[in-house]
């Protein structure tokens, strides 16, 4: 009767587990990259919600107040030629982010230096994706859209590929 295993099957083992161990990893490492990307989608897809909410509103309101998302009256920052917010949040160096159309916020880096937000002047933004890459995204008043330019370290092509 044997008690133990022998040499030839846990060499076996050892070697059979490497090689599941060297299938398994290359497919995890690009994890924290792809939930990056998933979040900057997400966000921008609820601005992009938000502001088509908005604009609906207008076309069918002919005396629309735009009340934002913090529960003031933005209504000095509407475009009334295009029906679009004229501005997404109260400007440059503000903490919360995208506050007029936005129920929840987003935060300014605040020291941080990776996966936030920062607003660089008033409807642009920057976000810090990865070491030494910057997305830039300015927003068009006159149709509604957040559009990539060119950032550091990213392509105005490499930021859509990214957002959409």
């Amino acid at each position: 009767m044997r008690k133990a295993f022998t040499l030839i099957e846990l060499i076996f083992v050892i070697v059979l587990i490497g090689v599941l161990a060297s299938v398994a990893i290359p497919k995890f490492t690009h994890l924290a990259t792809n939930a990056k990307s998933a979040g900057v989608k997400s966000l921008v897809t609820s601005i992009d919600s938000s502001i088509e909410n908005i604009h609906g509103k207008w076309i069918v309101n002919d005396s629309y107040a735009w009340i934002g998302a913090d529960g003031a009256d933005h209504s000095s920052d509407f475009n009334n030629t295009t029906g679009y917010p004229a501005k997404l949040d109260d400007g440059s160096g503000s903490t919360s982010l995208f506050s007029y159309v936005l129920k929840v916020p987003v935060p300014s880096c605040q020291g941080k230096t990776r996966g936030c937000w920062e607003e660089y002047d008033d409807n642009r933004y920057e976000y810090y994706y990865t070491g030494g890459k910057i997305l830039k995204l300015d927003y068009n008043q006159s149709n509604g859209t957040l559009e990539c330019v060119d950032g550091v370290g990213v392509t105005k092509e490499e930021c859509e590929k990214i957002i959409h």
